[in-house]
């Protein structure tokens, strides 16, 4: 793949993913930091919603500040006990950006893990329980020099895999993001399903690949939606299927069949 193709390919993915984040789980970047990554970034945030939260997690976020808690002081002043929202419900509806995700500790991962199956978090803690909403798309920066990307776990549930590492600035060019197109896509999105036959091409297609996870092809099947909600089709196409398996089958191939 050249390089203006792999540019062309991220950017695709970040307009892909800001129609459907929950859908799609996310995106693993890997590149290490500089202009490049800067400028995706950029192109990303452009892309999502204004009205979208977007959380960055810090690396070593104490389970409390993640899951959410006791707010001692609030629970102090009113005598009583008060919760409060970690970082993963505050994230609710939009955007959790995980840097050097690479170094993400595991408890850390389990519980984000968690949390994207589930789409709430559940915390009994404190003299607490509580259920609060967690439905959110991820973003992982990964900085690490291996191939594979731990944890796993993280990395299976994202739908999207870009490499930056060998795109240079010159390649990078800017894209101005359409807002008012993705936000027509947001509503063309619930009205749009993949059919049996799609369905089949694209575990057949997986398994050609030697992909053995099954969430590859439910991720790259909501991908299809995406991109048809996006080009604007009344159903999904070919085209949107091709798009979906380039972009999420391609990065996660074990074997490339003739």
């Amino acid at each position: 793949m050249t390089a203006a193709l792999a540019w062309s390919d991220a950017v695709t993915a970040a307009q892909l993913f800001a129609i459907d984040p929950v859908g799609t789980g996310g995106i693993l970047v890997r590149s290490r930091a500089g202009p490049v990554r800067d400028r995706w970034v950029t192109i990303l945030r452009a892309a999502l919603p204004i009205c979208q939260p977007l959380k960055h997690l810090p690396l070593h976020i104490a389970d409390g500040r993640l899951l959410g808690g006791l707010d001692l002081d609030a629970t102090l002043l009113a005598g009583r006990p008060v919760a409060e929202r970690g970082l993963l419900a505050e994230a609710d509806g939009g955007v959790l950006m995980v840097a050097m995700a690479e170094r993400l500790p595991s408890a850390a991962a389990v519980h984000i893990t968690a949390a994207m199956d589930a789409r709430e978090i559940i915390v009994e803690r404190d003299g607490l329980s509580l259920r609060m909403p967690a439905r959110f798309g991820v973003i992982a920066l990964d900085e690490g020099l291996d191939d594979e990307f731990s944890p796993r776990s993280l990395g299976d549930r994202l739908g999207f895999h870009v490499d930056l590492n060998e795109i240079p600035i010159r390649e990078a060019s800017d894209f101005a993001m359409d807002r008012a197109a993705i936000s027509a896509a947001l509503e063309r999105l619930s009205a749009l399903r993949t059919n049996a036959e799609q369905i089949e091409a694209m575990c057949t297609a997986a398994a050609a690949l030697g992909i053995v996870s099954l969430r590859a092809p439910i991720l790259a099947l909501r991908v299809a939606c995406a991109s048809a909600a996006f080009a604007a089709h009344e159903a999904v196409e070919h085209d949107d299927i091709a798009l979906a398996a380039r972009l999420v089958l391609a990065p996660r191939a074990l074997v490339f069949p003739q």
